[in-house]
């Protein structure tokens, strides 16, 4: 049993090296939302903080989650922080491995094999894959709502506790976890012992990680924008910087019923509307084969794997209905392929399961169809921009980044101090906010937009742009222009 012990820490520590492996094989992540605000804004926030207002969705979340990837890019080399998010990454795989060990019906060598395959079947998603060694959070936050369901698994009161700890952190960090920490308490309920005061110590410590993580910036949008989760659900903290109404984003997600009975089939198939980017996952085909494979073996579920079972079908249904996009549903997407791994085994021999499982997880892998966010050639530094690209701006200036074109990582270190910037989005240039923005702006002494050519989301919303007048600005990911613009 020891040495089980001893190869169950190998097998984790080769998970997350394989992730950081993957990642540092990979070109440097230069995706949009990172070149709009996950650099921008944890360094506004450790850097005497925001300058508002701004027209912008990705100022109004909460910046922590964002603070790893600004804090490893700008201390390590970049390969060497890309290898780091990799490995962050690969603490998901070693959670899911874990919870599959859970559930599995064997034991000593073939359990740790199987739950390891289990892992493998959970890494190939395409969610996971699109993550591997990016600024995107919802990875880690995975590893934080599926070690919550781990330590559910576990029973006990103090694990509840904990697992609370865990849910309301992540929903404090980001909103888009929600889902996960809903169906973290159907899945302790799964679960028959002592059921009440479990829930109740949940509950306490779900409070206690979002009073942690998320109670200050809920408080920061309340003083600055007059609702503790601006924009959102303005029809009940009805907020004078927006309309009274719930904001939405209806390109992703389903509508009717035969859009939630086909989205299996449209995953499979790349044609779910869950991404911007082309995705395809075959596995989740597999739900099919996985309620069938139950049913023949009946006889050999456990409370654990109800409760796994649980988490998954209630994570994916509320993500479905209120997000839809793949990335906030990583914790789903991995317990797929953990819950096809346990399957086979309730019905098939240890080997022969394993036998089945590594051709599953070969055909998953190939098939799968992951999003192929911009990467460029690593360099010396993570961003490196031509020096004396902002000469022109003065202490005073106000600068506008146009949304059209991500440009914020070009700005840390290179504005004079008291230049103040706004971010500017088409979605809300029809909001009290441009009210608000134009009055500041009126009192500058010049005013500047970081933008591409035309067409902008400032021209004509906010101001002219004089596009005759604009200094190239150079650097490793993307060039832009600084130009003039007059109210």
């Amino acid at each position: 049993m020891g040495g089980v012990r001893r190869w169950t820490v190998v097998v984790d520590l080769c998970l997350v090296a394989v992730c950081a492996l993957v990642a540092a094989l990979l070109g440097q992540d230069a995706n949009w939302d990172q070149l709009q605000y996950h650099y921008w804004y944890p360094w506004q926030l450790l850097h005497g903080g925001f300058t508002d207002p701004d027209l912008y969705g990705g100022r109004f979340q909460n910046p922590l989650p964002q603070v790893p990837f600004y804090l490893l890019v700008t201390s390590l080399p970049p390969v060497v922080a890309q290898a780091a998010l990799g490995a962050i990454a690969g603490t998901a795989a070693v959670v899911a491995r874990r919870i599959a060990a859970r559930i599995i019906p064997a034991s000593g060598g073939w359990l740790l094999a199987l739950s390891t395959a289990a892992a493998a079947a959970a890494m190939v998603g395409a969610g996971f894959r699109s993550e591997v060694g990016t600024s995107y959070s919802d990875v880690w936050l995975a590893t934080m709502l599926l070690g919550g369901l781990l330590l559910i698994l576990r029973g006990g009161l103090w694990p509840a506790l904990w697992a609370g700890v865990l849910a309301g952190a992540s929903v404090g960090l980001k909103y888009t976890s929600a889902p996960f920490a809903i169906a973290a308490m159907a899945a302790l309920l799964a679960i028959s012992h002592q059921r009440l005061a479990r829930l109740g110590l949940w509950v306490l410590g779900a409070v206690v990680g979002w009073a942690v993580t998320g109670a200050w910036w809920a408080w920061h949008l309340w003083r600055t924008y007059d609702s503790p989760v601006f924009p959102f659900w303005n029809t009940i903290f009805g907020s004078r910087w927006f309309p009274a109404e719930s904001l939405t984003d209806e390109r992703y997600g389903v509508s009717g019923t035969q859009e939630w009975l086909r989205w299996p089939w449209d995953m499979a198939t790349g044609t779910a509307r869950v991404l911007d980017l082309a995705v395809r996952d075959p596995r989740w085909l597999a739900l099919g084969v996985i309620l069938v494979l139950a049913a023949i073996g009946y006889r050999g579920i456990t409370r654990p794997a109800v409760a796994v079972i649980t988490f998954a079908a209630i994570g994916t249904v509320v993500w479905l209905a209120v997000f839809g996009v793949l990335r906030y549903a990583i914790p789903a997407e991995m317990l797929v392929g953990v819950l096809v791994v346990w399957a086979l085994t309730l019905v098939l021999s240890d080997r022969v399961a394993m036998g089945v499982a590594v051709v599953a997880v070969v055909l998953a892998g190939v098939l799968t169809q992951s999003a192929q966010g911009r990467r460029v050639a690593f360099g010396e530094t993570w961003f490196a921009v031509q020096p004396g690209a902002f000469a022109e701006v003065q202490a005073g200036d106000v600068v506008l980044v146009d949304g059209q074109y991500p440009s914020t990582f070009l700005l840390p270190g290179n504005l004079p101090d008291g230049t103040d910037v706004h971010v500017v989005q088409k979605d809300f240039t029809d909001t009290a906010l441009r009210d608000w923005l134009v009055a500041d702006l009126e009192r500058a002494p010049r005013i500047w937009v970081v933008t591409g050519r035309p067409p902008s989301q400032v021209d004509p919303a906010i101001g002219t742009i004089d596009y005759d007048n604009c200094t190239r600005i150079r650097s490793n990911v993307v060039d832009r222009w600084l130009c003039p613009m007059t109210l």
